[in-house]
């Protein structure tokens, strides 16, 4: 579900389906392709290093700004620390080391679907009306970007229904957009560029399993073939995955997962021929 603008926020898909403008698309399963431009909007504990034994400061939660939110005090910069923990340790835990300050340092939120346009409009040198209305999250320069709960929670539920949604999705929106963020950081490292984080479908597969949304049954993951995967590769190719996209998207990056490692993923994500080095992955051993 952005830095340079790669994945705009979770979930974003084709349900609206936009141009590849460098913006956002956050829950509204409209993500643009990939490959006309770099994207991460759109749309989900900490390896806190032992700081008091090394003598080093604990990293300071997110600083928040709140936009049209009236006298509200939401302890939204806890929900931040919480998730920018969170994903600084699943990166870590693939030997990953990120300074949380470079994953997320300020939180942005806004009260009104009309201030969250205006803002991306401005930071991404855009026209509000490129702004999806259901845009609920993205990160760019280490800054999250992201609606009240109660507007991500109307977003969320129009598009996948009432009753995917639990107390906790709030602070999954936000890891998941905070993957984005670590992602880009290591794929630059691994590969020169974000472009190093792979087709769509994979890095924002990655952002909703590491974040918990959007769950997929063993059954379900039992069901799918390797003709069923390769289908699913042709459609995503061609921008025509069924719509919820993200709900396919996170299906079948979560079948990939059963045959490689998050690691192994993020170490092949930006070759040109992942696919393809996914498929021999999936193939039996002779």
């Amino acid at each position: 579900m952005c830095f340079p603008a790669r994945s705009m926020s979770w979930p974003s898909g084709r349900d609206i389906s936009g141009k590849a403008t460098r913006l956002i698309s956050a829950i509204a399963d409209a993500m643009l392709p990939r490959r006309k431009m770099p994207r991460r909007f759109v749309l989900p504990i900490c390896c806190l290093l032992s700081f008091a034994a090394s003598g080093l400061a604990e990293p300071a939660e997110p600083q928040v700004t709140l936009h049209e939110c009236g006298q509200r005090r939401e302890p939204f910069s806890g929900f931040a620390a919480s998730a920018r923990n969170k994903v600084a340790k699943y990166f870590a835990e693939m030997g990953f080391e990120l300074k949380v300050e470079d994953i997320a340092s300020k939180v942005e939120v806004f009260c009104t679907s009309e201030s969250a346009r205006r803002m991306l409009a401005t930071v991404f040198h855009a026209q509000d009306t490129d702004v999806p209305a259901t845009f609920s999250g993205t990160v760019q320069k280490a800054t999250l970007y992201v609606v009240s709960p109660e507007i991500y929670k109307e977003n969320f539920t129009r598009l996948y229904g009432p009753d995917r949604w639990s107390d906790d999705e709030y602070e999954k929106l936000m890891t998941h957009e905070m993957i984005h963020s670590a992602h880009a950081i290591v794929a630059t490292r691994l590969f020169g560029t974000e472009d190093g984080m792979g087709p769509q479908w994979l890095f924002e597969g990655m952002a909703i399993d590491a974040s918990g949304q959007l769950p997929t049954s063993e059954d379900e993951l039992n069901k799918i073939t390797v003709d069923e995967f390769n289908k699913f590769l042709a459609a995503e190719d061609k921008g025509k995955v069924e719509a919820p996209v993200y709900i396919q998207y996170a299906k079948f990056y979560r079948y990939v997962r059963r045959f490689v490692s998050a690691k192994w993923i993020v170490e092949n994500a930006g070759y040109p021929d992942i696919n393809d080095r996914i498929r021999k992955a999936l193939a039996p051993p002779h």
